[in-house]
């Protein structure tokens, strides 16, 4: 990698405090989504592609598919390092990968996400101009995840169901339900005994739609088998049918 690729990766410093970790010691695993999201905006900030500057543009960020592996989870009080550098464009995806790292430089987490930017006034994705730098914001080759997040298939046959309601804590500022809240509903259809003895260790999630403050959703479970480890969620707005979300997750010990 030369120098200006690796200058184009993002390096953040954090600390795991004892709000953040699970019953079984390890950080939870919501959190490490809003910590790997997180250093994506302090990024785009800093090279001018953050909300406010896209704002100016009557354009915003959406976040399309995201797919994590945890390889070991932090405990609390440790030290980790955040990476996360943007890998171009894949159609209209713009592609940004991640790694968490330990303070002694063992591998936790790897993760790969899928960005459209919206046009403000349709909510329709927008294609850039050529000769936007945008385009130039990228470094080849160099992944955490090479493949790009799958798109995930409908449930038409759930094994059982949960419905939620979206509420203000819900929220983020374009008033629609925050990307890691989804991953918080998935979580929360899974009982306590789970979360003793196991964590998450690989997921994936589609944003199909918005949800807004007082709607419910319904969400579907697909059981895991001996043929596909993975459990399948979807959840369906209850006012239109539509789906507002679709993840998979696995399970096991770390």
């Amino acid at each position: 990698m030369n120098d200006r690729a690796s200058d184009l990766i993002l390096r953040l410093d954090n600390k795991i405090p004892s709000y953040d970790v699970s019953l079984n010691g390890q950080t939870k695993f919501y959190t490490l989504c809003n910590i790997l999201l997180d250093s994506a905006a302090v990024h785009a900030n800093q090279f001018r592609f953050g909300y406010h500057d896209m704002q100016k543009d009557n354009v915003y960020w959406v976040l399309s598919r995201f797919h994590i592996i945890m390889h070991e989870y932090p405990s609390m009080d440790d030290h980790i390092k955040v990476e996360t550098w943007p890998k171009g464009v894949n159609k209209l995806f713009f592609m940004r990968d991640y790694r968490i790292l330990s303070a002694d430089d063992r591998l936790l987490t790897t993760a790969t996400t899928a960005w459209l930017i919206l046009d403000g006034n349709t909510g329709r994705p927008k294609k850039m101009e050529e000769n936007n730098s945008l385009h130039s914001f990228h470094i080849d080759d160099f992944h955490a995840i090479e493949a790009a997040p799958d798109k995930l298939p409908r449930i038409t046959e759930p094994d059982r169901q949960r419905p939620v309601l979206a509420r203000y804590s819900d929220l983020d500022i374009n008033k629609h339900v925050n990307a890691v809240k989804y991953i918080e509903w998935v979580q929360d259809c899974y009982p306590q005994e789970i979360y003793e003895n196991m964590n998450v260790k690989e997921f994936q999630i589609n944003y199909q739609a918005e949800t807004r403050h007082g709607e419910e959703v319904q969400i579907r479970i697909r059981n895991a088998s001996p043929m596909d480890p993975f459990e399948y969620l979807e959840g369906i707005r209850t006012s239109d049918e539509n789906a507002a979300f679709r993840a998979k997750v696995k399970f096991g010990t770390l």
